[in-house]
């Protein structure tokens, strides 16, 4: 048992258990709740603005009728027939107008209802519909102040005691009233009553709630459904307890929750208030649409929270038992290639951090076998074409003296021409057999081209032009010596023989983010499009081997010795030079670092 409890599997189960069941935890309760208050105030936030553009359409709506009551104190001629009653069929078609232009003066107006004091004459009209005759004098609870109007809560049309026919459907509606008085008198001399459907209002509740799972209501204020979503609650009075809270708040707006309303979710209400009515816009969210979705990323999260921790609990275990094995593997390899075994292969096959760790050190070790290659066949490389300079010099200080005797003679018979070109042969003698130094600045590099293309200039005086756009910069930047002469005889050897025309080879040198470019280009014969991208496929294998072709080094040689130098970091590429010829651009990094000195 002690065993157990000090085994490093155990130890990592119980950190797992530790480090993740309870952040995790905490971590869905935090979020459910802080989910459940973020969705809890924006939904109040976008209902409320919700809902006071509702109130803003159902006033705007109710002004309307309101200003449509007001119709028949617009006219004189018919103020006088409504204060001393209808007596000729003129007067009858004056109220007709009257009667179609209220009914008329916006949608879902059902019919208009007209009782005149003079007379007990009432009118109706129903759409199209005119009907006159003798009605009963208004109910009494419809006792309304001077020039002011009542709105009576849904309830079902009536005819208002005159017989229709064919007789109509009763429909829900909504009654505004407005006693008419002989201006500027408090003498009541009728009565106007409008039905509005209450499809008006359904219309414009339409865009206000989700009906599949919200309720709406419009209540008057003691409570009873003017509209509702539930049709069949149209009508009846409402006692529950957050009615009475709602209609008792002194706010115009605002919402409750259940600690308050006692409701299961949110109740939001904006309240109209006009002289003739007093509404409240009323939308009830139940919780369990409110934050269904709060408890549905709850429960992902959960199911999510124990796959997690099944897989973890797998995983610490896989480690526990497979921890130490790739370590000891490892050790095991780098102890052989401690003794000496440099090659030896490092078999750790895994994608986690062991193999990316084998991974590493197996490159290390290539790339240090790689490097001590390299050295070994540029020392190699170096020796050779040494051997090779050895072997061409014939006492190279009886052929310096034997020049030199040349020239002297050559300036004593004023022929300094001779004496130029003997004196640039023996500086070119000179560079090349001195094997102290294989990384030289550009500038001796291009020196040593300069006397090479004097005795070219000689030997094919006008027909060769030389050009050069030399970078200053560029010229103490240190290159492998012997390197750009080849790119310059290139021309000589295979492009220059074959031409009739003026010959002009340009030299160009320029550093460019950090590297140094060097352009060699002619307007020499050029070679075929094929020939130049099978050059350029060669160069640019970086397992090719240098060639040997006699006595020369080719743009193979220069190449093989870039990259022994500089690796992957040299390119020498060919190109044709338009309208004939070819362009050879050597690029190398300009850092002294990245040369490899021998």
């Amino acid at each position: 048992m002690r065993l157990l409890l000090t085994s490093v599997r155990y130890k990592l189960i119980a950190l797992m258990l530790i480090s993740i069941v309870i952040p995790t935890s905490a971590s869905i309760v935090v979020t459910y709740f802080y989910t459940k208050e973020s969705v809890k105030e924006r939904s109040i936030m976008e209902n409320t603005r919700l809902l006071s553009e509702g109130k803003s359409n159902i006033s705007n709506f109710l002004g309307a009728v309101n200003n449509a009551s007001l119709i028949l104190y617009s006219n004189k001629k018919l103020d006088g027939i409504l204060s001393n009653g209808v007596a000729d069929p003129a007067d009858q078609s004056y109220v007709y107008t009257a009667l179609q232009l209220v009914s008329k003066a916006t949608n879902n107006i059902y019919q208009v209802y007209l009782y005149l004091n003079n007379g007990q004459d009432s009118f109706l009209m129903n759409k199209d519909n005119f009907l006159r005759g003798q009605a009963k004098a208004p109910p009494a609870e419809l006792n309304i102040a001077p020039y002011a109007a009542k709105t009576i809560p849904t309830h079902w049309s009536n005819d208002y005691g005159l017989q229709q026919f064919p007789q109509t459907n009763p429909e829900l509606v909504f009654s505004i009233y407005r006693p008419l008085f002989r201006v500027p008198t408090s003498e009541q001399i009728g009565l106007l009553g409008i039905d509005v459907q209450v499809d008006a209002l359904r219309k414009l509740c339409a865009q206000l709630y989700d009906a599949a799972h919200e309720d709406m209501y419009i209540l008057d204020g003691d409570g009873t459904v003017i509209y509702a979503s539930d049709e069949s609650e149209i009508g009846k009075k409402q006692e529950q307890s957050w009615v009475r809270h709602m209609l008792g708040d002194s706010a115009t707006s605002g919402s409750m929750e259940k600690d308050v309303s006692g409701y299961d979710g949110i109740i939001l209400f904006d309240k109209i208030k006009l002289s003739y009515l007093d509404w409240t816009v009323v939308k009830r969210i139940p919780g369990d649409y409110l934050f269904g979705h709060a408890r549905t990323l709850t429960m992902i999260n959960t199911v999510i929270a124990v796959l997690s921790l099944s897989v973890a609990t797998a995983a610490v275990l896989y480690v526990s038992i497979r921890f130490t094995h790739p370590i000891k593997q490892l050790i095991r390899s780098m102890s052989k290639i401690q003794s000496g075994q440099l090659e030896e292969p490092i078999e750790i096959v895994r994608n986690d951090e062991f193999g990316i760790l084998a991974k590493k050190f197996r490159t290390m070790m290539e790339t240090i076998n790689d490097l001590i290659f390299r050295e070994y066949k540029l020392k190699l490389a170096n020796k050779t074409t040494q051997l090779k300079m050895l072997q061409a010099q014939v006492n190279p200080h009886f052929i310096n003296n034997a020049l030199q005797s040349i020239g002297a003679s050559a300036l004593d018979n004023d022929a300094p021409d001779v004496y130029e070109l003997v004196s640039s042969l023996g500086r070119m003698m000179h560079y090349s057999m001195n094997t102290k130094d294989t990384i030289v600045p550009l500038s001796q590099e291009l020196a040593y081209v300069d006397h090479y293309l004097l005795l070219q200039r000689q030997r094919f005086e006008e027909k060769l032009k030389i050009e050069y756009a030399l970078d200053e910069a560029a010229g103490s930047v240190r290159i492998p010596k012997m390197i750009i002469q080849p790119l310059v005889e290139n021309y000589f050897k295979h492009g220059f023989h074959k031409s009739h025309q003026t010959g002009v080879l340009k030299i160009g040198t320029a550093l460019l983010d950090g590297k140094l470019q060097v352009v060699v280009e002619d307007n020499g014969t050029g070679i075929s499009e094929d020939r130049l991208a099978a050059l350029n496929g060669n160069l640019s294998d970086t397992q090719s081997e240098p060639s040997d072709s006699g006595d020369r080094i080719g743009l193979m040689n220069v190449m093989f010795r870039l990259r022994l130098y500089y690796g992957e970091k040299a390119g020498l590429q060919l190109e044709s030079n338009e309208p004939h010829g070819l362009k050879i651009t050597m690029t190398v990094p300009t850092t002294h670092q990245e040369v490899t000195a021998l």
